[in-house]
């Protein structure tokens, strides 16, 4: 199950990637991994998530920092 923290995280991603109009396909290949892999992880359905790694490799091809994918406050 995915804590608020990682759907915090996870949406956070979505948003800038839609703004930058790249799709999960891109963001698949940039990380690495399948394209199911980033639909999966943006749903709420499955259990997959982003882990630090990922999110530094999504901040670095989304050109901005992996704090802009963290909340100002824990949850």
């Amino acid at each position: 199950m995915k804590s608020a923290i990682d759907l915090y995280v996870i949406e956070a991603i979505r948003r800038r990637r839609m703004a930058l109009k790249m799709s999960q396909a891109t963001l698949a290949e940039c990380l690495q991994v399948s394209k199911g892999f980033v639909g999966m992880a943006e749903s709420p359905k499955y259990d997959i998530k982003y882990n630090l790694r990922h999110i530094n490799l999504i901040a670095k091809y989304l050109e901005c920092s992996p704090r802009d994918f963290l909340p100002e406050e824990p949850l």
